[in-house]
Order: structure tokens, then sequence, then C-alpha cells
């Protein structure tokens, strides 16, 4: 896209793109830069400044067709809008933006007079309130209390804050938890990313011991000043309740303090969908992807 200066996303950019997106109340987990930072090998991230506003722009994984994000800056994005489906149309493709919310496609409609818009159940964001996450109360969530009674009950575990002592040994459970799952090599890369750069990202984490040896791990930072992002929640599913104890407690001790946990999303995972489903969310953020031709 010659005509504007798309740039890769380098660590450095961190505080450019917090600037950003504090400017908008969007809550979704993609606006987010240490998302961007983690992922951005796998969707090929670049970013411009376009008439005060940040636009992101990458490659859809699997096909490879370009996107951009809804430009962030405010809801005047028609100038901005107008230079990206030039660079578009310049290369052969079509304008595709996503992820688009409700409030970002009312925006757009205010811009754009023609647009498909298709809805991305995939992308839907699974976002809790903190207090429902740490007391699991009613009967809805009785199964979750029981599991983490079963924890409780059957192991010593300790609970440890991620820090530089634990911090190698967390990447390496986690990773090694991802290989013996899906083995998914672009996840395993965003997983390096997120250690390898831990503290200057600004993430928070934790883990679960056993007999000394790391059993869980689950990361995560504030994306608004009421909502957090959880990047990372493995652990080893030998341990009966783990998964349900790593997430009351990791929500208890770190963020007790912020109204909404944002789970990300599905992917279209079955088994992740229905897991996410279990714990009630509060909210399904709906997500669109607008196709536009240019």
């Amino acid at each position: 896209m010659d005509c504007i200066n798309f740039k890769p996303i380098k660590l450095s950019d961190k505080p450019l793109f917090d600037d950003y997106f504090n400017k908008t109340d969007f809550n979704n987990a993609e606006k987010n830069f240490s998302n961007l930072f983690m992922w951005r090998k796998t969707y090929e991230y670049e970013y411009a400044i376009i008439n005060d506003c940040l636009c992101i722009k990458g490659k859809l994984r699997g096909s490879k067709k370009p996107f951009c994000h809804f430009p962030y800056g405010g809801c005047d994005i028609k100038d901005s809008l107008s230079l990206i489906k030039e660079a578009f149309k310049k290369e052969g493709n079509e304008l595709i933006i996503k992820p688009l919310l409700p409030k970002m496609k009312k925006c757009l409609e205010k811009t754009l007079e023609d647009f498909t818009l298709i809805e991305d159940r995939d992308s839907f964001d699974y976002i809790y309130t903190s207090n429902k996450l740490i007391s699991l109360s009613g009967s809805k969530l009785r199964h979750k209390r029981k599991g983490i009674k079963k924890f409780r009950e059957n192991y010593e575990y300790v609970y440890e804050e991620l820090n530089s002592d634990n911090l190698i040994e967390a990447k390496e459970f986690t990773i090694n938890i991802i290989k013996n799952s899906n083995n998914d090599y672009d996840e395993i890369i965003a997983m390096e990313e997120m250690f390898d750069n831990f503290f200057e990202l600004d993430i928070k984490g934790c883990v679960i011991k056993i007999d000394d040896k790391i059993v869980g791990v689950s990361t995560g930072e504030e994306l608004t000043k009421d909502t957090v992002v959880i990047h990372c929640e493995r652990a080893d599913t030998q341990y009966e309740g783990i998964y349900n104890f790593i997430n009351q407690e990791f929500c208890k001790k770190q963020w007790s303090d912020y109204k909404f946990i944002n789970r990300e999303e599905d992917l279209g995972i079955e088994g992740l969908r229905q897991a996410k489903l279990t714990y009630r969310p509060d909210l399904l953020l709906s997500k669109y992807v607008a196709k536009i031709e240019v």
C-alpha cells in the first residue's frame, strides 16, 4: 500500500497504541497492544497514523487476505477510511474491516452507504463480571464450586505471582501444554512473544504449583479502566478442578478491583465454546466483518 506509510509493530510503539486505545471506550480484546504485538507475525500486522487515527492492517490467518481494523481515535473516520479504501483498491483487494463492534458499525453507517456485514460468531468476546467469577454463586455454577472444592481438598498447592524467578518455567509449561493439545505453531509463537516481553508489556500473571512444579498458568492485563483481558490460561488437567481453581484464584487475587473480565473469543472451537458458556457470560460481545467494494 504505497500511498500510506504502514510500519511493522515494534515493542517501542506501546505508548502510542495505548494513547489511541484510551481515546475510545471499546472493550474488545483486539484493542490491546499486547495482543497485537504477540500475534503480529501470524497476522503480519502493520500500522499507520492517518488523519489522527490509528489504522492497523494485517492479513487473515489462513487465506492471507488483507484486512484492517476499524480506525481508532474517534468516530470521524471518513478521511482515514477513504485513504485506506484507495490503498486496498490499488492492490486489487476489497476492503475488509474486522473486528467491527456494534458501536463501530454505527460509525461506519454514518460514513459509508454500501457495505456487506457478516456476523463473526467465532470472534465474539466472552465478558463476565469479576464478582461472578470470584463468587461463583447460584445453582448454575454449582459444578464450578464443586471442582474448586475437590482441588483444594485433594492437592497441596502454592499460588505465586508470575515473576522473574518462575517466568521461564511458566513459559516452558505453557508451550508444552499447547504442543500436547493442538500443537498450534502460531499460538506457540504468540506465547513466546508474550513471555519473552512479559514485563515490558505490563502483563500480570500467576502460577499454581504442586510439589514445587507448575501445574497451571494464567496471564492478563488491564484492557480499559473497568475491564481486564485474559491472554492465557493453561493447566494440567490430570489435577481435577485445576481450571476452575486458577480462574477463580487469579480473578480474586489480581483483578477484584475491576468490574469486568474479558476472556476473549472461542475461535469456533466447540470444546472451548462450551467451556466459556458454562461460566454464564454476562455479555457476548458481538463482532462483525464488513466487506466494502472498492
